[in-house]
Formats: C-alpha cells, structure tokens, sequence
C-alpha cells in the first residue's frame, strides 16, 4: 500500500543525490486511493498522522467526509455532527460545498436538517439534477420510496439512459408501480417501503409447490440462531443439537424417525463479542456442524438464478436484516440441502425465513421462545408483524413455541388460530450441586457472617430490565423487615447489578445478602436456597423455575409468559397474581410458607408428584421424542404438489 506519511529529510550532503520525499509522493498521488486507504485504517493514532500526510494531496472536505464516515461507522454518531457543524462549509454559487453537509447529516441520522438543506439547494439550483439524485438515493436507500420518487418526477426523462442516474429514475418508478400495484395503494411518504417489499417476496411463495424425499425421517435439519449467547433459547438449541447427534450417532433414530441425516448449526456470529461463543466449547466438543453466517459470502438474487423480474425487484428492495440473510443463507441452505429450517426467535426469523424460501427449503419452522415484541416495546421492530402475517400464508411454514402462553400471544397478535402452533417444552437437565473451591468458600464465609439465619432465600436471573432486579431487592427489604432470620442469595450478573447492590445498600440489607454474580456452579448456590423465587416481567419458558426443582427447591414466580406451566401452583410453587407490579406483601406471605415446608424433600424425591409432573413434562428425553414426532410430521406432510398450510396441534 502506498505510504500516507510525510517525511523530513535531514539536508543533503553535498554532491548527493536528494530522492523525492514522502511528502512530494504524497502530493502528487491519486487522492481518490489517499482516501481508500484511510477508509482501511483502525488504529486512531496512525489515522490522525495519515489523514495529516494525505492533507498535502486531498481535499478538506474530502478529508472531512473519511473522518465523519469513520464515526458513523463506530456508531458515534453525536461526535460526527459535531465534526459536521464545525466545519466552515463554503457557501459557493453551485451549490457543492453545501450538497456535501446535506448529504453527510444525512448519513449521520439528522434526517430533519439533511431535507432542509436539500431541499433549499434542489429550490436554488434547479438546473442542478444531480441535486435531486443524491437526495433521492439517500430517501430511497432509508425506504422512503414514495419521497424519491417524488423527488425524481420532474426529471424523470433528463438523464442519459445507462448513466447511474436513469438507473436509480428506472429503479424507483418501477418499484413505486410494482408495491402499488400489488398492495392495491401507492406507498406514502414516511412509510418504509422496503417492508412492504418483503411481504410481497415473501407472499410471491404462497403457492409454492414442495417436492420432499420420499420415506424422509427427520431429513437435513439447520437449526438458525443469532449467537451462542448466555440464553435460554441459545442453550435450548444447543442441548437440541447435541442430543440429536448424539442419537443419531448412537441409535439412529427417536421415536421410530430416522435421524438420517447430521444436524447443522448456523449463528450469525460465535466470537466472543457481548459472550457470543457461551456455548460454543460445549458445541463444539459434541462433534456437531457449526457455522458462522457472517463468514459466508453474500451473493445476489439473480446468482442465486432468480429469474422472476418482479421478484428480482423485491428481492433488491428488502430491510438490512432481511437483505442480510438471503445474500449469505440461500445458497447455503441450497449446497447443504437443508430440508427443514428451524429459526430461533424473532431476529433470526427476520433474517433467515425469506432466506429459506427463496432456497427452496420444504419446510420452514419458526421457533419463538417468548412473547411477541408486541409485548415488548425495547425489542419491537415494524417487520415483524409484517413478516409472520405474510410467512404464516406460506405453504411449508409453521410454528413451534415452547409455552403454551407464548403461542397464545402471538395467535392473538397475528390473528391466527393458536392450533397453527406446535407446543413442545424445553428439555431440562438436572443441575450438579457440586461446588468449586471459591464458591464454598464464598458460602462459608456467607454463613459465618449470617450466623442467626434459619433459612435461606434467593434468585437465580440475569440483571437486566425484563427480570425486575430492583423489584426482587424491594421485595427482599419487605421480607427481611417481616423475617429477619433469613440470609439472600442472589446469582446472575448483567448491567442492573451495579444498581441492584446499590439500592440493597440503600435499604439497609446489604449484608444480608450475598451477590454471586455469573456462575458456573448455579447447582451449588440453588442446593443452598429453601426458596427460589423469580421476579419476572416477561419470560419465555424460564428453565430457572424447572431447575430449581429438579434440586428439590419450591419456587415463587410472577406469571410472566409461561412461567406458569413450569410448576404445580400452590404444591411445588405458588405464581403470584401480576407481572408488571406484582404483590410484594403476597409474594413475602407466599415464599415464607414455602419456606416452612423445605425440610419436606420428598414431594421431589422418586414417586413424589412434583418429581413426576417435571418428568412428564421436562425431561430431555421427553423434549426430543416431541421435538422430532412434531418437525419430521410436518415435513411428511409436506407431498409433492401445490399443499395447504396445516393445523397446529399441541405436543406437550
């Protein structure tokens, strides 16, 4: 690469020859390539003395324009306005220092004052047509296709046929006709017509003919998700993966299905960004496929051998995080011969089910593992909805949830019949109590400090926003005032616990209780609580409450998503009446009674029917004869020919 840094050469010598110095070099480089090259620079330090070499060669504003991409880049996107309006932009009679500061608000997310801006220069210079098309490929590019083609309109037949202008003209007329045409109204401004886009390509499948093998088992089967995270429904899908290429390996089958073919994971990503590979050395250890979607190239539709010109459009109009998938996950599935995918929770289902479709996957299951985003307004993106009403009109799709609350949510959000769901639980394997030599340590020291407990209460969650950390600390003032005789256990880290130890502090009960943090022995900490009790305000299936009495520890849960259905309510546990603003009076009544009857183990030992409803309900063999009885089933029913969308039925 060529080098950006100006150098200062001593004098030469007299009689020598003096080479042309790195500054001249730089001088008279292209400054196109100057500018490419920084583009490729991490390391800041080396950026500010390049950017300082290549100023010899390039621009103010070009250089200006490297330094606030690199901050929207880093998602810094206050410090590039910043940068932005610090700048003495020249006020020029054409109008071209201006377009550059229009255009980079725009890119920095200061959509209000980019149209302003634009919209003066396009009223200024309405010679300029370029004006209209940079404004127009920003609008259209943000899925304000009704604006671009607004904005287009007036020069609609000025450029010159096969210049990038007439392409974006022809692009976005024939994309404002097509959505208008099949959606029966025009998009309007504001709207982000990308989403519409996606309904349409994924409505361009609903009578799709499935061709499926003939005597298939369970067939090719990916399981998709976004990471190996520190989740539930990430250590669902791998426990799934494991145990079926275990059976596979070992037996062949399950429930009389042919495993007849090895499963593969794919995640977007399992470095150890934000504890992405959690799961990955368990994984791994197993023997099964594992694959990273951000490793695979993206390739195009027409690649892809997408010959439907209406499609082609659609396909070449979609959101980022769908346009992400098909690009790296269609032909993947196509070279793996992928025969059902299985798509994890609402992010891998907006990435990866127009995907599977446009591969020709016969079977396409949507997993959801909690409730909808509806529900939750921090996790709600405007496709969703959008997605399941137009995937749920697709032959081949369907639905599996692992509560019974969750399925219902979602029917009455989609407005489908909730039968159109499988239910299959999760599969919970019982914890080792076993301790390491820190955590007994750590309880030992706990005890001694809290010598005058008769019992022991306590919490196994992440500490962020969903589990209500700092309602669980209020709750555990208000049973400490009432029963001073207890000690607290608190397991689990995230970025509430800083605030939850502080508020203990605050409330005077910080020495009552003893803040774990991540584990990799929660066992242990749970075979020391009477109680387990469970603060949640939205939950999926919580395994936590399974856990915790697979150890023979009665639990108290608000009803948060299908909390409910992991307990006998009022003999292995009680579920307090609302999530949002639960009881804590009642929930103190509650967890104390419970606590009363722990030195009674035998309600969870072998017979006892809190041992029996956890087995017939949540045993990993259980999990896996419905798991494989359910997809291989829907994957059978899948005949050659044009078929119908089939009834739900519940497995569990």
């Amino acid at each position: 690469m060529m080098s950006l840094t100006a150098h200062r050469s001593a004098p030469a010598a007299a009689g020598e020859t003096t080479p042309a110095s790195s500054a001249a070099v730089d001088a008279s480089a292209n400054p196109e390539g100057l500018i490419e090259a920084l583009h490729l620079i991490e390391d800041d330090g080396e950026f500010e003395r390049k950017c300082a070499a290549a100023a010899l060669a390039c621009s103010a504003l070009d250089l200006l324009k490297v330094r606030v991409q690199r901050l929207i880049k880093r998602k810094d996107l206050a410090s590039a306005v910043a940068l932005i309006d610090a700048h003495a932009f020249d006020p020029d009679l054409d109008g071209a220092g201006m377009l550059v500061k229009a255009e980079l608000l725009h890119d920095a997310r200061e959509h209000g004052r980019a149209a302003e801006l634009f919209q003066s220069l396009i009223a200024d210079h309405p010679e300029r047509r370029e004006f209209r098309a940079e404004y127009a490929k920003r609008l259209l590019a943000e899925g304000d296709l009704a604006a671009a083609r607004t904005i287009l309109l007036p020069v609609e037949h000025s450029f010159t046929d096969g210049t990038k202008a007439q392409q974006l003209v022809t692009k976005t007329l024939d994309l404002h006709a097509l959505l208008e045409r099949l959606e029966g109204t025009p998009p309007r401004a504001g709207e982000d017509a990308r989403i519409i886009a996606m309904k349409h390509a994924i409505l361009h499948f609903r009578n799709r003919q499935v061709d499926v093998r003939e005597g298939i088992g369970l067939g090719r089967l990916s399981l998709i998700t976004g990471s190996l995270g520190p989740g539930g429904a990430e250590r669902q899908l791998t426990r799934l993966a494991i145990e079926l290429n275990r059976l596979r390996t070992n037996h062949g089958k399950v429930a009389g299905v042919q495993l007849d073919r090895p499963v593969e994971v794919l995640v977007r990503s399992h470095g150890p960004e934000r504890q992405n590979d959690f799961y990955l050395a368990e994984l791994q250890a197993s023997g099964c496929e594992l694959q990273q979607i951000n490793l695979f190239d993206p390739i195009s539709a027409k690649a892809l051998g997408v010959t439907d010109p209406e499609l082609l459009l659609l396909l070449d109009y979609l959101p980022p995080a769908v346009n992400y998938g098909v690009k790296r996950l269609a032909r993947h599935f196509r070279e793996s011969g992928t025969e059902t995918a299985s798509i994890w929770q609402d992010g891998a289902c907006l990435f990866a089910g127009l995907a599977a479709l446009v591969a020709g996957v016969p079977h396409v299951q949507l997993a959801i593992r909690g409730l909808p985003p509806s529900m939750r307004r921090h996790m709600f993106r405007p496709e969703y909805e959008v997605l399941y009403r137009a995937l749920a009109q697709v032959p081949g799709v369907s639905f599996i949830s692992n509560s019974l609350s969750a399925a219902r949510a979602y029917a009455e959000w989609l407005e489908l019949p909730v039968g159109r769901f499988d239910i299959v639980y999760n599969g919970v394997e019982p914890m080792r109590p076993e301790p390491s030599d820190t955590c007994a340590a750590q309880w030992d020291a706990f005890v001694k400090r809290t010598a005058d407990a008769t019992h022991t209460i306590g919490g196994v969650f992440r500490f962020d926003t969903d589990k209500q950390p700092l309602q669980w600390i209020r709750f555990a003032a208000r049973y400490l005032r009432k029963h001073p005789d207890t000690r607290v256990l608190l397991v689990g880290g995230g970025r509430l616990l800083e605030s939850a130890q502080q508020l203990a502090a605050e409330l005077g009960i910080a020495e009552r209780i003893l803040f774990v943090g991540r584990s990799s022995r929660v066992g242990f900490w749970m075979s020391k609580m009477d109680v387990l009790i469970l603060m949640s305000r939205y939950e999926g299936l919580p395994n936590v409450l399974i856990e915790a009495q697979y150890m023979g520890v009665r639990v108290v849960t608000t009803p948060a998503g299908g909390a409910a259905e992991c307990l006998i309510d009022g003999t292995t546990g009680h579920v307090l009446e609302c999530a949002e603003k639960p009881c804590l009076d009642l929930a103190t009544e509650r967890t104390r009674n419970l606590a009363l009857r722990a030195g009674d183990r035998a309600l969870f030992g072998e017979g006892g029917v809190g041992r029996q409803f956890l087995d017939s309900n949540f045993s990993i063999p259980r999990m896996l004869r419905e798991y494989v009885t359910c997809t291989a089933g829907r994957l059978a029913s899948l005949a050659p020919g044009t078929i119908q969308v089939p009834e739900g039925r519940r497995v569990a």
